[in-house]
């Protein structure tokens, strides 16, 4: 399959802040300038890395303060963005990104955790684990350790990966739910569980996105890695399962095919990224690729489109959460309506053009390319 359409949507895609996604410290542009910073440091594209830093450098002063922080409130979104600022540093020894860097590692010592050492997923959302957060967290504090701490301990993070397997994840599925409430308070929770209802395919792919970077930021690390290499092994297989004959998964995976349910792009995305990236550091087993070839041309096929000139990549979940949303008021609820009909489907949305982009930087490193 020829890619040049995706190598056109990737260059397009930089001139699309204010319309496809904002000038803001938020975990979805941060994943976005991830896919082009990732693209640099394989190619040495000079256009990708400056894309990042003029970015990022429209949000940090020259005093490494960042306007839209607020060190009082703990969210791992803001996390995100800040792990792009590793790279920055490293290439501009500019102290204003280390600053950034220092602030928030130090407010991971009061970070409000669950009985089990889980960092809360925000301060309005007590006591639970999304597995969206294990993203957004746990690579920013490996990597902090591995870069500045003289102390290389990772303990912390494989207990977090450890401890949502053993909440989150159904044995009878193979699959991992999207959320986990430990006081067993909020209207979504199965009071006996403190599970969500449902399985999220975008949430799984938070999971196995993070376990494969983070394990690429240990290569070399006096650390065994097996036990995250089985959760990523365990999670793969488990969703492989339900993977459509087109590559891709559906909105709400253990409801595959269901009246209402729909192919959807962003978590298919993710799955295809980190099982080549997978592959390619040698996480899982050559022949995996084909699934995760698989994945990445099923959207290509299914969700890339042109018009007037744009690309446009569509099937995207805008946006889904549990409990009342902070600042619009809404009652997300978790049921499978909501997943499927609560949240608009968009074209662009940073979402699924980020881990579509990181997977395509993936795509590129195959000997079949």
């Amino acid at each position: 399959m020829a890619y040049e359409i995706i190598e056109k949507f990737k260059k397009q895609y930089m001139d699309g802040c204010d319309k496809w996604y904002e000038t803001k410290w938020h975990y979805v542009e941060g994943c976005i300038m991830k896919a082009y910073l990732d693209s640099y440091e394989q190619t040495g594209n000079e256009e990708d890395y400056q894309f990042v830093k003029d970015f990022i450098d429209r949000l940090v002063d020259e005093n490494g303060h960042v306007k839209q922080i607020d060190i009082n409130y703990y969210t791992i979104d803001q996390i995100r963005m800040t792990a792009i600022l590793f790279t920055l540093y490293k290439k501009e020894k500019d102290q204003k990104y280390k600053k950034v860097l220092d602030i928030i590692f130090k407010q991971l010592e009061t970070y409000p955790r669950t009985n089990t050492g889980n960092f809360w997923h925000k301060t309005n959302y007590p006591n639970q684990i999304w597995m969206d957060g294990l993203y957004m967290g746990q690579p920013f504090y490996v990597q902090y350790i591995k870069e500045f701490e003289e102390k290389k301990d990772y303990s912390d993070t494989f207990n977090q990966f450890k401890q949502t397997r053993n909440l989150l994840f159904d044995d009878a599925t193979q699959l991992y739910y999207h959320a986990y409430d430990e006081s067993r308070e909020m209207f979504w929770c199965n009071k006996e569980t403190g599970l969500s209802p449902h399985v999220w395919a975008r949430a799984a792919g938070w999971f196995v996105m993070a376990l494969v970077d983070i394990m690429e930021l240990l290569e070399g690390e006096n650390v065994n890695t097996d036990e995250l290499k089985d959760l990523l092994s365990e999670a793969i297989d488990g969703m492989l399962r339900y993977q459509h004959s087109s590559g891709l998964w559906y909105q709400v995976v253990e409801f595959s095919g269901r009246k209402g349910n729909y192919l959807e792009s962003s978590g298919t995305a993710m799955f295809a990224y980190a099982i080549l990236k997978g592959v390619r550091l040698g996480y899982l087993a050559d022949d995996y690729s084909k699934f995760g070839k698989l994945a990445f041309d099923g959207i290509i096929d299914q969700y890339i489109t042109e018009e007037n000139g744009e690309v446009l990549l569509g099937g995207i979940c805008k946006s889904a959460g549990l409990g009342t949303h902070p600042e619009l008021g809404i009652v997300r609820d978790g049921s499978y309506e909501y997943y499927c009909h609560g949240e608009p489907i968009v074209t662009n949305n940073g979402h699924g053009v980020a881990p579509f982009l990181m997977a395509f930087n993936e795509i590129k490193l195959l000997k079949t390319y």
